[in-house]
């Protein structure tokens, strides 16, 4: 059902910045098999299908940003550190308490106990290359008042409401837009 109200947002259509229709077209929707998605379908075989999906997105977001480090806040670290490590060699995965007055690079805000207190923290240490992820955005309270607050900032230029989660660049020499994608 979702699938087919979020339609007419599927796979960049409709979407008129270039730089947008790429992300879209190549990074949140690509549906070309990377080349270790079998083996880490093998190695995490019993995960079900949004978490696999997720992660693959996590993967290819990994290959994009070509970040250093991916500052994390979920449960499921080890998982995460398999797929953003084989998207990208030299990123690697640190718990949520590490960021030391550095600018963000890539950052995903789970809804767990704490975790407003933790992306406010964020978005005081968000810089232009920032990427931020609000997983369970349609689902959890918590995490639907974090998007919002990103959504409406405006140190967030770009954000991609991919339904189940949330993307934010935090570019401001781009135009301010929110897109729905059919993820």
């Amino acid at each position: 059902m979702i699938w087919l109200r979020r339609m007419s947002h599927s796979r960049g259509f409709g979407v008129q910045s270039p730089s947008a229709y790429r992300f879209i077209r190549y990074v949140l929707c690509e549906h070309y098999p990377y080349y270790v998605y079998g083996s880490l379908r093998r190695k995490w075989r019993c995960q079900p299908w949004l978490v696999r999906k997720r992660m693959e997105l996590y993967l290819r977001l990994a290959n994009f940003r070509q970040a250093d480090v991916w500052l994390d806040n979920g449960e499921d670290s080890a998982m995460l550190c398999s797929y953003v490590s084989n998207g990208c060699r030299k990123t690697k995965v640190e718990s949520r308490n590490v960021v030391n007055g550095e600018t963000v690079g890539i950052a995903r805000v789970c809804p767990v106990d704490g975790c407003e207190a933790w992306a406010e923290h964020l978005f005081g240490h968000a810089g232009k290359d920032t990427l931020l992820i609000v997983e369970d955005i349609a689902d959890n309270p918590t995490a639907r008042r974090i998007w919002q607050r990103l959504v409406e900032s405006e140190s967030v230029s770009v954000s991609y409401d991919l339904y189940y989660l949330g993307v934010a660049f935090f570019d401001t020499d781009r135009y301010k837009t929110n897109y729905l994608v059919n993820f």
